[in-house]
């Protein structure tokens, strides 16, 4: 038997230290794990692909024949949709209508699924890979399966892949991450991608090996094969699986359902996640902001502490199931200890970089603050029912990791069948405005402070005050009105774009429409847009303020005709007339700028997603993405879109 020397210097800081080091031990006969390894290279052959997995020991590359691979056994692996043109076929969850997205339960079939597309279900959850998030990540993505995706296989350069997979419960994975391996559940009632592919399994088995597919062992079967951060479908097939029978194959599983439940409760906080139920500050003990934030840290921490308990009893059980022990096991540790450290010091730049990262719940005082007005905001706007937050209704129960979807959130303002309300029901404890409008405007009975505060007084009654003044010093804001006028950074707009935008799409669903100097603007909800909204804000909101401050000017250019030229008391009324004349004519250009796209009779299609739907906007949203997308649809970009129609149906395309 032939043998040949390696050594592995990839751990050592003084690589040449290191390796003076091993030349001096093998001439003096001297064994100096892990650096120096003596291996019969025809045994790389046992690993699929050969690879000089020289760092791994006899018995770790014999269990490539040992024991059976994944593919096989009622377990199969599957890579799925390419669109091609996901800004044309993928969605937000949170931005289509939910009366086009799929819904079901645990019992219902792939093929039931199937029959909705063809019944005006739309929209379909989309497993796309994502960032690294072991056990369990929110799908955020929806993809247009509609007639069973008639309109993307008239695509011609979409690619299509194993679709009679569709809709079955499995795990996913994202394709490339520098993090390592790692599979979440992957609900029933999905589609999912080549970025994202699925492993099936029979359901009753889908917990362990979610458990076993995020051990380090399966990790270092994984990695022999291929570069680290790269891992194919084809790779996945060929990783031998051991026995799961028995008490360990059972622990694994309730492991594994542990840990999605852990991260789960935390996700309950994310506004953008399908199990949202409250904002973390209001899913802790009674008291003040500071001592609420306290609690949510502590209660992340040991989130954290368990979730670490909980992987390396994991770690023990995958090592025992693959016999793995003693130096093979302190070598892969080792091994995976250094990849992930490289990792962190150069960073995740893999297939992951393309995805926005996972709002995970965070411990961040400011952006718990944050979610909180935003949940107050969006209970003013009858999406959130504010029942759960005054106690009224209990916490729901986590469904099952592998259940389909709901089509909302818990947290949701719903009717019967588990739809969002259009219409406000009657006794709600807070004043919501049906069309969808909110101002800022301290004087008017929709004015969003008021409605916000009003938000806060329900939950908080009399303590509410109390709570407004702490909220505003962790946002460091005199008022709140401060934090819903700023538009730039720091304040609730562009706080509100970077929670609602995940994996290239942004999807912010309360509009900022906002005059050229900050001291007028209007709130506008998504959900509730129709063709007639626009003129709604303008006879309702607009209009009734300019003729308030015209009459305001009238009064004081009275006053002025009564007082005279001359004197203190003159020169302040002139002070004040120019002023009122500015916010005058601030108003009127807002009010010009509004009619101008309320006048081409543009009819929204929530189909078409949030940015090409705010575009006609562009001159009042103060986001610049709003004025690239309407530059783009005047130049015919978007010609499949129903806005791109009809802007070329009224002779607007350029």
């Amino acid at each position: 038997m032939s043998t040949a020397l390696f050594l592995r210097l990839l751990p050592h800081d003084d690589k040449a230290a290191a390796l003076a080091e091993a030349v001096a031990a093998v001439r003096e006969g001297r064994t100096l794990n892990p650096v120096v390894h003596t291996v019969d290279p025809t045994s790389f052959r046992r690993v699929p692909g050969s690879p000089f997995a020289y760092w791994a020991s006899e018995r770790i590359r014999q269990l490539f024949t040992e024991l059976p691979p994944f593919e096989g056994k009622e377990r199969t692996v599957k890579q799925g949709l390419a669109t091609a043109d996901d800004f044309r076929f993928v969605r937000a969850w949170w931005e289509v209508s939910p009366e086009r997205t799929l819904t079901g339960t645990a019992k219902t079939k792939p093929e039931e699924f199937r029959e909705q597309t063809f019944a005006g279900k739309q929209w379909v959850p989309f497993a796309k890979g994502g960032e690294y998030s072991p056990y369990y990540s929110d799908l955020h993505l929806v993809v247009n399966w509609e007639r069973n995706g008639e309109e993307i296989r008239n695509f011609d350069q979409a690619f299509i892949r194993n679709e009679n997979f569709y809709f079955r419960p499995g795990l996913t994975w994202p394709l490339r991450t520098q993090l390592g391996f790692n599979m979440r559940a992957c609900p029933a009632g999905s589609a999912f991608g080549h970025k994202g592919p699925v492993a099936f399994v029979p359901k009753s088995e889908l917990p362990f090996y979610l458990g076993l597919s995020n051990s380090d062992a399966l990790s270092l079967l994984i990695s022999l094969q291929m570069a680290f951060g790269s891992y194919e479908v084809g790779v996945i097939q060929r990783t031998p699986v051991p026995n799961l029978s028995g008490p360990q194959g059972i622990r694994l599983s309730k492991l594994a359902l542990s840990c999605v439940n852990l991260k789960r409760d935390l996700n309950r906080s994310n506004e953008t996640s399908h199990i949202f139920h409250l904002p973390a500050l209001l899913q802790v003990s009674h008291g003040t902001l500071g001592e609420r934030l306290a609690s949510w840290q502590a209660r992340v921490a040991d989130t954290e502490r368990q979730l670490a308990e909980y992987q390396r009893e994991i770690n023990d059980i995958a090592f025992r199931l693959y016999g793995i022990e003693g130096e093979d096991r302190r070598t892969i540790e080792e091994v995976v200890s250094g990849q992930l450290s490289r990792v962190s010091a150069e960073g995740d730049d893999a297939d992951g970089a393309e995805e926005e990262t996972e709002v995970e719940a965070t411990a961040d005082a400011r952006g718990l603050v944050a979610d909180l007005l935003s949940y107050a905001f969006g209970c003013s706007f009858g999406r959130w029912d504010v029942h759960f937050a005054t106690g009224e209704k209990q916490t729901p129960e986590l469904p099952d990791p592998f259940a389909p979807l709901p089509i909302c959130s818990p947290g949701m303002l719903t009717d019967d069948d588990g739809l969002a309300l259009q219409k406000v029901p009657l006794n709600y404890p807070i004043s919501i405005d049906r069309d969808g409008i909110l101002v800022d405007d301290p004087e008017h009975q929709d004015g969003i402070v008021r409605r916000v505060r009003g938000a806060l007084e329900v939950i908080w009654k009399e303590h509410a005050e109390a709570i407004e003044q702490e909220a505003c010093e962790i946002l460091d804001i005199k008022e709140l009105r401060d934090y819903f006028r700023k538009s730039n950074s720091g304040g609730f707009w562009m706080d509100h774009v970077r929670h609602y935008s995940k994996s290239r799409r942004k999807a912010p669903i309360y509009w900022l429409l906002q005059s050229y100097k900050k001291n007028y603007a209007l709130w506008i909800y998504y959900h509730r847009l129709d063709k007639d909204l626009l003129f709604k804000a303008l006879l309702n909101y607009v209009e009734p303020k300019i003729r308030l401050e015209e009459s305001r000017l009238g009064s004081l250019r009275s006053q002025k005709q009564a007082t005279g030229d001359s004197g203190k008391a003159a020169k302040n009324l002139d002070k004040e007339i120019e002023k009122q004349e500015d916010f005058l004519s601030e108003l009127r250009d807002f009010e010009d700028k509004l009619r101008r796209v309320a006048n081409l009779h543009l009819e929204p299609d929530l189909n078409d997603g949030v940015v090409l739907n705010i575009a006609p906007l562009h001159e009042l949203v103060p986001w610049k993405e709003a004025k690239n997308y309407w530059e783009e649809l005047l130049a015919g970009k978007y010609e499949w879109s129903s806005i791109g129609k009809q802007l070329r149906e009224k002779g607007l395309i350029r």
